[in-house]
C-alpha cells in the first residue's frame, strides 16, 4: 500500500511539472510571488498591462516580464515603461535575485524607492524617470555593483547624492535632475572611469564644480544646468574632447571660455552658458566643432564681436546671443549664414519634423505638450527669421 502510494505522488509531482497545468506549478515560486506582490502595490493600470498576471500563463510570458536563457524561470527583465500605472514599488521587488533590468519610465508610482533593491546583484540598469518618488537615495543601492545605468529623474526625491554610490565603477549613466536633490556636486565622480552622461540639472544644488568632474574619459553628456552653482567652469571640462553636450545655463558661473574650445571640444553638438556672468568675447575656434547644432551664450557678458566664420557651421540651427554687450545688432546676425542659406532651410524643417515625431509618440505621456510645442515653435521662426530666410 505504501509503494502504491508513493508510486501515485511520483505520478501526479511529473504532471504538475510536465503537464498542462497552471504556471503556479512549475517555475520558481520566489520569482512568482515577488511579481505578484508586485502587481497588488498597483492601486490603476489603465492600459491593463497586467491582465495577463495571472496563473493561466507562466509569468515569463506576462507582459513586461522577461526571462533568462539559461536559467529560464528566472525573471531578468522589468519593463512596464509609459502604461500610466498609479502605484507604490513593492520592497519584494528585492527578490527578484536575477534581474538585470527595470523600466518603470513614466507612470505615476510615488512612495520610496526601495532599499531591497540594493540585493538586486545582477542589476546594470534602473529607469524610474518622470513619476512621482519620494523619500532619499536609498545607500543599498551601491551593493548593485554592476549597475551601468541610473535614471531616477523627474521625481520628488531628496537628499544629497549618496557618497555610497562612488562605488559604482561601471555606471555610465547618473540621471538625478528634476529632483530636490541637495548638497554639492560629488568629487567622487571624477572616479567612476566609465561614466558618460551626468544629468544633474534642475536641482538644489549648490557651490563649485569640482575639477575631478572632468576625469572621466567617455564623457559625453555633462548637465548642471539650473542650480545655483559658483566659480568657473574647471579647465578640464573644456579639454574633454568626447563631450558633445555641455548645459550650464542659468549655474551663476563665470570667466572667460577659452580661445581654443572648437579645437579641444571638437565633438561638441550643444554649448548652453546661457544667464550667467561670463566674459569676453566668443570664440572663432567654434568654427572647428564642426557638428555643432546649438550655442546659447544669451544673458551674459560677453563682448567684441560675433565671429562671421560661425556662418560655417552646417549643422547650426540654434543660435542664441541676446543680452550681453556684443557689437553691432545682434538681429543682423542672419550674415552668419550667408555663405550657406540653404543651411537654415533644412535645418529648419528637421525641427519641425522632429516636433512631429514628439507628438505622435504611442503614449500620450510620451508626447510633447501644447505649451513646448508653441514654445519650439516660436524658437523656429525666429531663427527662420534671424537667418534672412523670409521672403519680403
Amino acid at each position: 500500500m505504501a509503494n502504491g502510494l508513493a508510486i501515485m505522488l511520483y505520478i501526479a509531482l511529473l504532471w504538475c511539472c510536465f503537464g498542462n497545468t497552471p504556471a503556479s506549478c512549475s517555475g520558481n515560486e520566489t520569482d512568482r510571488l515577488a511579481l505578484i506582490s508586485f502587481k497588488g502595490s498597483i492601486d490603476q493600470d489603465p492600459f491593463g498591462a497586467m491582465s495577463s498576471w495571472n496563473d493561466s500563463v507562466h509569468y515569463c510570458d506576462w507582459k513586461g516580464i522577461a526571462c533568462g536563457r539559461r536559467h529560464r524561470d528566472r525573471v531578468t527583465e522589468l519593463n512596464l515603461r509609459s502604461q500610466r500605472l498609479v502605484g507604490s514599488l513593492s520592497p519584494h521587488i528585492g527578490n527578484l535575485s536575477f534581474l538585470r533590468s527595470i523600466d518603470l519610465q513614466n507612470n505615476s508610482l510615488y512612495g520610496p524607492i526601495p532599499p531591497e533593491i540594493g540585493r538586486l546583484l545582477r542589476l546594470r540598469k534602473i529607469l524610474l524617470t518622470n513619476n512621482s518618488l519620494d523619500g532619499r537615495i536609498s545607500t543599498n543601492l551601491s551593493s548593485c555593483s554592476n549597475l551601468q545605468y541610473l535614471s531616477f529623474r523627474h521625481n520628488r526625491l531628496m537628499g544629497s547624492i549618496p557618497a555610497e554610490l562612488g562605488s559604482l565603477a561601471k555606471l555610465k549613466d547618473l540621471g538625478l535632475a528634476g529632483n530636490k536633490i541637495s548638497g554639492t556636486i560629488p568629487p567622487w565622480l571624477g572616479n567612476l572611469s566609465s561614466l558618460s552622461r551626468i544629468l544633474l540639472y534642475d536641482c538644489n544644488l549648490h557651490g563649485e564644480i569640482p575639477d575631478e568632474i572632468s576625469r572621466p574619459r567617455g564623457l559625453t553628456f555633462v548637465s548642471f544646468y539650473l542650480n545655483n552653482l559658483s566659480g568657473k567652469v574647471p579647465p578640464g571640462l573644456f579639454n574633454s574632447s568626447t563631450i558633445q553636450y555641455l548645459e550650464l545655463g542659468t549655474t551663476n558661473l563665470g570667466g572667460s571660455i577659452p580661445s581654443d574650445i572648437g579645437s579641444t571640444l571638437s565633438n561638441l553638438r550643444g554649448i548652453n552658458l546661457s544667464w550667467n556672468s561670463f566674459t569676453g568675447t566668443i570664440p572663432n575656434s567654434l568654427v572647428n566643432a564642426s557638428g555643432l547644432e546649438e550655442i546659447e551664450f544669451e544673458a551674459n557678458e560677453f563682448t567684441g564681436p560675433i565671429p562671421k566664420d560661425l556662418g560655417k557651421l552646417m549643422h547650426l540651427y540654434w543660435f542664441e546671443t541676446e543680452s550681453n554687450g556684443l557689437d553691432g545688432d545682434l538681429m543682423d546676425s542672419r550674415g552668419l549664414f550667408e555663405d550657406n542659406p540653404s543651411t537654415g532651410i533644412e535645418d529648419t524643417l528637421v525641427s519641425v519634423l522632429r516636433i512631429g515625431v514628439a507628438c505622435s509618440t504611442e503614449s500620450p505621456r510620451d508626447r510633447m505638450q501644447m505649451q513646448d510645442v508653441v514654445n519650439e515653435l516660436r524658437k523656429i521662426k525666429g531663427v527662420y527669421e534671424n537667418c534672412g530666410l523670409t521672403q519680403d
